[in-house]
């Protein structure tokens, strides 16, 4: 019997992603940043018109962000259980950053994606860094709707058949 893997959006590649944001911005955040941080260096566009996305637009992918709270929690326990991540508590929030390790991790991993991850990272972090998780938080919430939205009419080509 064969195992079904997932690759994408799995723990595994959230924590990578998760990994590379810390690295990045060099900057602790909470998990609710960190979980915006990832939908936008994946849908770039989606925050400003103007950039490209790292992944193709597709239907309803606001989902993505929608149903990303438990696997970012997975994969964040998966970073702090390796130690390549640390958490940083205060009053009013925990935040978590990278550790010497992860550095040393992310730095080893290459590729023209992880580099064009990291361009859409920067890029997301310098339209994002001065706003606070408060306003964060409800620019996704005003905005999430429109995430996907531009292929309302998809289905209208499966009522047709196509010949062969």
């Amino acid at each position: 019997m064969e195992r079904e893997i997932k690759i994408l959006n799995s723990t595994f590649e959230v924590a990578l992603r998760i990994l590379a944001i810390m690295v990045t911005c060099k900057k602790a955040m909470t998990i609710e940043r960190l979980s915006i941080y990832s939908y936008f260096a994946l849908y770039l566009s989606d925050l400003d018109h103007e950039e490209e996305s790292l992944h193709p637009e597709i239907p309803h992918r606001n989902s993505s962000y929608i149903n990303s709270r438990d696997v970012m929690l997975s994969a964040m326990e998966m970073l702090l259980a390796r130690g390549v991540a640390t958490s940083v508590f205060s009053n009013s929030s925990i935040r978590f950053s990278t550790t010497d390790l992860g550095i040393a991790l992310f730095s080893q991993i290459g590729g023209e994606y992880k580099e064009r991850l990291v361009t859409c990272i920067m890029r997301a972090h310098k339209l994002m860094e001065k706003k606070s998780d408060k306003k964060l938080n409800s620019l996704v919430y005003d905005k999430m709707a429109e995430w996907g939205s531009e292929f309302s009419y998809e289905s209208v080509l499966k009522e047709f058949e196509y010949e062969e």
